[in-house]
């Protein structure tokens, strides 16, 4: 049992999840109630919004403000209504396999959009050509932000702006400073090379359980089939051992002879961690806030994150539960990545933030209106300032509010100079038919092939090029 500020695990876990679960309570009640009369029905409105339940009470309420706020200038009425994320990509595929269902929203955003939903959807020619909207405020926009909202349609056979760039999201490391000085290192020591980089937490648990820390695990990434972590974590160490998946014009690469053997090197070492005790049991259940909650409650000393919600969660009100709360956002620690094996940058896969609108929806040319309000700068900003630094702008102009000006802030400091770095494209942008592979989580299934059904990292590389090419190869029949 390791302590904190003084506190017992149990207590720190209770002190720093009682304000996010206030926060949580809130968005709970915020979707029920999805800010319209319960007596209001999809047809009685001029607009159905499906919105991922914020992270942040804040999150919610400053989308509900921007709602009554356009509901009030237009005269228009809105059905808004906060769903959880694997809610919203069901029931959204449920409904677009029905063409003409009315029930199918107007606007759909979630943190999935961008990785399962919006290439697939494009490609199949089921999403609104958001030109319109875009175009005349191409020059707010980031280039990388317009890249990844330019997706091919098959039918027309040409890429066009098919979801509307909302904000940014990238992964961090993040790690317990003050463990890590427990064992004599100061933080400006942690390598940053590959190899020693990872060394270091399997060595750091060792010392630490020495020191009483004996429930402690040194690595925390994810396991698990749900959610995006564990695709995110395996896709960093793929980045690193140089595997090219596809080519920029959308060739399979990733059977190629000396990818497949970068495959295997990526993954053997990826599922070892686990495999030698330092990942906990538990991360082969991690739903999206597994490794969130086994970070904060201090059972792992690192983990890989997609936003910057770990160390928000401890910018909590000043009150008699959160007196630690600020000792607790200095004590934790967001790094780069480390460099390549071959000691080169290892860049990150910057995610956009996006929203969509379903070509069959009822209301096309209303929610083109809305979107068009929302991504206003003044709009827009409200929605990003109430997420606190949890994700990035993506219009540059934006950065020129004071919540982006704190540089003496160590969490944001690295976050802006991440953000400022070149990225890669992902690979369901490049390919739609990656969004298929996600959405059927094979990345991560091919890790549990050697967790959970024994295979050799060789045996599981083959099994998840095999299934990743085989839906590839189908696409690409389609097209």
């Amino acid at each position: 049992m390791w302590l904190l500020a003084m506190i017992t695990r149990r207590d720190f876990t209770r002190l720093s999840l009682f304000g996010v679960g206030l926060g949580l309570a809130n968005c709970t009640t915020l979707a029920k109630n999805s800010f319209v009369d319960s007596t209001t029905t999809q047809s009685d409105t001029n607009l159905t919004i499906w919105w991922e339940q914020g992270f942040l009470p804040e999150e919610n309420e400053g989308l509900a403000q921007i709602v009554r706020d356009w509901e009030n200038l237009s005269g228009l009425t809105v059905n808004l209504k906060f769903l959880p994320v694997p809610i919203i990509d069901q029931q959204l595929t449920q409904l677009l396999a029905e063409p003409g269902n009315p029930q199918i929203p107007d606007i759909v955003y979630s943190i999935g959009v961008d990785a399962n939903l919006a290439p697939k959807l494009a490609w199949q020619d089921q999403l609104l050509d958001l030109s319109e909207v875009i175009q005349p405020i191409k020059d707010r926009y980031t280039s990388v932000a317009l890249s990844q909202v330019n997706y091919r349609n098959q039918l027309r056979g040409e890429r066009s702006y098919y979801a509307m760039p909302l904000w940014q999201a990238e992964d961090y490391i993040h790690y317990w400073g003050n463990l890590v000085e427990a064992i004599g290192v100061s933080r400006a020591d942690v390598p940053m090379d590959w190899e020693p980089f990872w060394r270091f937490w399997q060595t750091s648990q060792t010392q630490l359980r020495s020191q009483g820390y004996a429930d402690i695990y040194g690595v925390g990434l994810c396991m698990s089939s749900i959610g995006f972590d564990t695709y995110t974590s395996l896709m960093m160490f793929l980045d690193a051992y140089n595997v090219e998946v596809v080519s920029p014009d959308g060739e399979f690469l990733l059977d190629a002879p000396e990818n497949r053997q970068r495959m295997i090197a990526a993954l053997e070492e990826f599922t070892g961690f686990f495999k030698s005790g330092y990942v906990p049991p538990a991360a082969l259940e991690w739903t999206g806030g597994g490794n969130n909650n086994s970070f904060i409650d201090g059972s792992i000393l690192m983990t890989l994150n997609l936003t910057l919600s770990i160390p928000l969660t401890q910018q909590l009100p000043v009150n008699q539960y959160n007196q630690d709360a600020n000792e607790r956002y200095q004590q934790m620690v967001t790094i780069d990545r480390p460099r390549k094996p071959d000691g080169s940058e290892l860049l990150t896969r910057k995610g956009i933030k996006q929203a969509i609108v379903p070509k069959s929806c009822p209301h096309p040319e209303t929610a083109k209106d809305f979107l068009a309000y929302l991504t206003e700068p003044a709009t827009i900003n409200q929605l990003i300032t109430g997420a606190k630094g949890r994700v990035m702008p993506v219009m540059p102009k934006l950065f020129e509010n004071s919540l982006w000006s704190n540089t003496s802030d160590p969490h944001l400091a690295t976050a802006l100079k991440i953000y400022n770095r070149p990225s890669l494209i992902p690979y369901e942008v490049t390919h739609s038919a990656f969004s298929e592979v996600q959405g059927q989580q094979l990345w991560a299934k091919t890790v549990l092939q050697v967790l959970q059904e024994d295979a050799s990292a060789t045996q599981a590389s083959d099994w998840g090029i095999s299934q990743i090419k085989s839906i590839w190869t189908e696409w690409e029949r389609s097209a």
